[in-house]
């Protein structure tokens, strides 16, 4: 992780005092120390191209107070506050640990561009990240000044720079779906993946699935669809027999055309969806349960554990495959 820019290092870059520079960039005014309104422009210009961001939480132990604040940040459109979102229970997880740990939440989403992030974010002593959606220009700056930053779900930033997550561990419930399914499968199996759902935890997903079907002898037709199905995608689907979609949303997309065409799941449409049923709509399908308050608990804990200097035992979960007529038949 790259040194975290210091107060001294905008002050030597402007070249005055670090009581000077703190003085002027604490906004708490410069009180008995003299500085030209040339002088402070000079300070502002050498902590903005330095990329220095004030630590509030340091700020507030200095002071004697307790920062017992945690930022929860997204970059979706709508914040997962309604039951319908896909993130709430995340969400909620990390508010009933942070509750009980006595960590306040600080809620920052769907930032618009050219305001000042970085510093609505140092209001609290860390922070974590929910959703796909981002700003790796921002995420990389927090993460080389060495904010305590925590992903939910497995994410890249930058060249080589150490991000913590915590995550499903996606190899053993896709294992888990590999075993239900190959009882079904003559050989071959469709995966459905889409355009619209190319992140990490896709990757991570598709990489185990077709390494384990390798290594089992079983033949991966791939399906890339873009926001609807295909002609050819439903024929190629019919055809095989066994599907497993990355996502619910892509089973969605089939749906209709597939009962069009007498597709029936269990009788003579098999298959899976490698993802938990969070919209409670799925329950043909064979997929893994649902531990996304489980997993936001985590996140929580593993970040006040690291804001305390604990070490961080677990950064991941692991899921129970649920079995539906989709694989076990009718």
């Amino acid at each position: 992780m790259n040194k975290r820019v210091t107060l001294s290092d905008v002050a030597s870059e402007a070249g005055v005092s670090v009581a000077t520079a703190s003085a002027v960039l604490s906004g708490k005014g410069t009180g008995n120390i003299r500085v030209s309104d040339a002088r402070k422009a000079e300070i502002v210009r050498a902590a903005s191209n330095l990329g220095y961001v004030p630590n509030t939480a340091a700020q507030s132990l200095k002071a004697g107070g307790d920062n017992h604040i945690i930022a929860v940040f997204t970059y979706e459109n709508i914040f997962p506050v309604d039951a319908r979102s896909e993130y709430y229970l995340f969400f909620s997880g990390i508010q009933q640990e942070a509750e009980r740990e006595g960590y306040d939440i600080l809620i920052l989403n769907n930032w618009g561009q050219g305001k000042s992030r970085s510093s609505r974010i140092r209001l609290a002593s860390g922070a974590i990240m929910i959703g796909i959606n981002r700003d790796d220009d921002h995420i990389t700056s927090l993460v080389r000044q060495g904010f305590p930053l925590l992903f939910v779900g497995r994410r890249k930033i930058g060249d080589g720079l150490r991000v913590n997550c915590v995550r499903f561990c996606y190899e053993r419930a896709v294992e888990g779906i590999v075993d239900a399914v190959s009882r079904c499968s003559d050989g071959r199996l469709c995966y459905v993946s889409s355009l619209l759902s190319q992140a990490e935890p896709t990757e991570e997903k598709s990489f185990f699935l077709h390494r384990l079907c390798k290594e089992r002898g079983i033949d991966i037709v791939d399906i890339t669809i873009s926001d609807t199905a295909t002609e050819e995608s439903i024929d190629t689907i019919l055809s095989v027999g066994v599907v497993v979609f990355d996502r619910l949303f892509i089973a969605d997309a089939f749906a209709d055309e597939l009962s069009k065409r007498g597709a029936v799941i269990g009788r003579n449409l098999f298959g899976a969806i490698l993802e938990d049923d969070w919209t409670g709509t799925h329950e043909a399908w064979t997929r893994w349960e649902n531990k996304r308050l489980e997993l936001g608990a985590l996140s929580a804990k593993n970040l006040i554990a690291y804001l305390s200097g604990c070490k961080v035992e677990d950064n991941s979960l692991d899921l129970q495959i649920l079995e539906s007529k989709s694989t076990m038949g009718w």
